[in-house]
């Protein structure tokens, strides 16, 4: 198993990487050049079978998207498992020791996420013949979570792995080799066809980026959510490099 997380990062802002490398100091980290969503040439990428043409996510989401699929692309071609974090991830010192433990188990995962948006809904996959069952919980301030992040940091519970339908954010997670090759057969080309929301059935998740479209296929997947989580996204929209209004939008089908 890889013992390095690879942290996507936008090359023209470099202290977002150097905040990461300050808030996880124990933790191995290679920063990977993140795409830059304003310079994608959309023609190109329709063309390689990227984005379908009618695709339109926002700049931010497009670059968010493109560098999470190159990464996928380099795990499929190879024969370990990527860990994968965006920039402002908090990450428990633990953590992989915490992955060896788990992923030790289990032969056949696709992919595992150690995180995730807390202020929208998860769905789990349910037992034959029963509903998915609902996780819901308060959004976390950014400045509670930069306060709380030695105590998390220092913790020891280890998490067990939840059944994974529905999730926002794709802040920390692992992928295998095979999950990223079907991760990569189910999103391309991206089309923005809706997800479910958690909470209803009826009511479309609006396909603004690429943790939405994921959340198309993990039920058909082997993919599973950690709980607690092993990693904390500080989600301050003041510096987001992908949404300056954070929203999460979902209407009726």
């Amino acid at each position: 198993m890889s013992y390095k997380i690879r942290v996507i990062s936008l090359d023209r802002i470099p202290w977002r990487f150097e905040a990461f490398v300050r808030a996880n100091p124990n933790l191995p980290a290679e920063r990977v050049s993140a795409c830059d969503g304003s310079g994608l040439d959309i023609a190109t990428c329709v063309r390689d079978g990227l984005f379908a043409d009618t695709f339109g996510y926002r700049a931010g989401e497009m670059g968010c998207a493109v560098s999470h699929i190159i990464l996928w692309q380099e795990c499929a071609g190879g024969s370990i498992p990527f860990h994968i974090a965006e920039d402002d991830a908090i990450i428990r010192d633990d953590f992989f020791r915490q992955v060896h433990n788990i992923l030790s188990r289990r032969e056949d995962w696709d992919i595992v996420l150690w995180t995730y948006n807390y202020n929208w809904p998860v769905a789990l996959r349910p037992a034959s013949g029963t509903g998915h069952v609902v996780l819901t919980g308060p959004d976390s301030n950014p400045a509670i979570v930069a306060r709380q992040k030695e105590e998390f940091q220092s913790g020891l519970r280890e998490p067990a792995l939840l059944p994974l339908a529905s999730a926002a954010g794709i802040g920390c997670y692992s992928i295998s080799p095979k999950g990223a090759a079907r991760m990569l057969d189910a999103c391309l080309p991206l089309t923005q066809q809706p997800a479910r929301y958690a909470i209803n059935p009826e009511v479309a998740w609006i396909n603004s980026a690429l943790d939405v479209e994921m959340s198309r296929y993990y039920e058909k997947q082997n993919a599973w959510l950690a709980y607690p989580p092993l990693a904390l996204m500080i989600n301050d929209e003041s510096v987001s490099t992908i949404r300056g209004s954070h929203c999460f939008e979902a209407e009726a089908l």
